[in-house]
């Protein structure tokens, strides 16, 4: 009896693969659909791929699918082009159609489902935070305006590694200090704010709380119940620590830094002469009614990622440099006049 209700379910498998297979290779031929490494039921790529598709993944991929191609990553499926041509038509000619990100169970609850600016959907939520962001953060006044402070910060790092004994003999890690020089950076636009060492309490929270959120969004744990929604409710635990640092991330933002400045907004008035931070503005654009105080405590979340992607892009950039040093010979020759 077990043995042919075994053989019964063989059967049924064999004749559920059979059928997913034609099933994929009749909606590829009726919607056009990219070529691609064959999908399996259920899982697609995932299973052959993993959490670790890289560069090198694409590009095998591409020598044999050609410049476009598709993975169908459970119940999502990723088209990857690999040329200039292609790259140009999907950002620019068709720009607007391709223009929002891609979001995930994970970001979901970072951004409150899009309520920033990074992930919200191409739209008028996303034009509207693009516009109140950009005046003051990405314009030549700003740059003109904070130049000497990211001169002056660049320079302390110079002399805290100049004072420091060790780092003439034993060399030092200048990745926490970096830190310290970037959210000084960020935090100076932001909120008119700095840290004064790396051991400043508060510097030492809003790290750490950072980088709960940095691991949490790049570990990829979580891709088993993004790609395949059956299985999320295996992640129910994950999903309350993406939910509790969450909380507690903007809750920092909010007691420690956006009410105090809301404060100092209130004193500072109307004068002209005095000038404002990025927080300033924000607030403004919340009194006129164009965003609530969530959308500023997303808009500051941002911010913090973008602060953390410099660190780490500094770091490999460094790491990077001291490799190709490792490995090449390097003649300094005098300058002639």
């Amino acid at each position: 009896m077990d043995l042919l209700l075994l053989e019964k379910t063989l059967i049924g498998l064999f004749f559920a693969v059979t059928v997913a297979i034609a099933v994929s290779k009749l909606r590829r031929k009726r919607f056009k659909l990219p070529p691609g490494p064959f999908p399996f039921p259920i899982f697609g790529n995932w299973l052959r791929i993993g959490n670790n598709l890289d560069h090198h993944d694409l590009t095998n991929y591409a020598k044999k699918f050609g410049e476009i191609f598709m993975l169908k990553m459970g119940s999502r499926k990723i088209v990857v082009v690999s040329s200039k041509e292609l790259a140009k038509e999907i950002l620019l000619t068709q720009g607007v159609e391709f223009g929002s990100r891609s979001r995930n169970i994970v970001f979901d609850i970072f951004t409150g489902k899009g309520q920033d600016m990074v992930f919200a959907e191409y739209g008028n939520h996303w034009r509207k935070m693009r516009r109140i962001v950009t005046l003051p953060f990405f314009t030549s006044k700003v740059v003109q305006q904070y130049r000497r402070d990211w001169e002056a910060e660049a320079a302390a790092v110079v002399e805290d590694v100049r004072n420091n004994r060790v780092a003439a003999t034993e060399g030092v890690v200048l990745r926490k200090r970096l830190e310290l020089m970037v959210y000084n950076n960020v935090y100076k636009i932001m909120f008119d704010k700095k840290f004064e060492s790396v051991d400043d309490p508060l510097f030492v929270k809003l790290k750490g709380v950072n980088g709960e959120r940095s691991r949490l969004g790049q570990s990829l744990e979580y891709n088993f119940g993004d790609f395949v929604p059956m299985f999320r409710p295996f992640l129910r635990g994950y999903l309350n620590i993406c939910k509790e640092v969450t909380k507690r991330r903007l809750k920092l933002y909010k007691d420690s830094f956006l009410d105090e400045r809301k404060k100092v907004a209130s004193t500072i008035g109307k004068e002209k002469d005095v000038l404002k931070c990025a927080t300033d503005h924000f607030l403004d654009a919340q009194k006129s009614g164009e965003i609530n105080e969530d959308h500023v405590l997303y808009i500051v979340e941002n911010m913090n990622v973008a602060g953390q992607s410099k660190i780490d892009t500094t770091e490999n950039s460094g790491q990077f440099a001291v490799r190709v040093l490792k490995h090449s010979t390097i003649v300094l020759k005098p300058r002639s006049f």
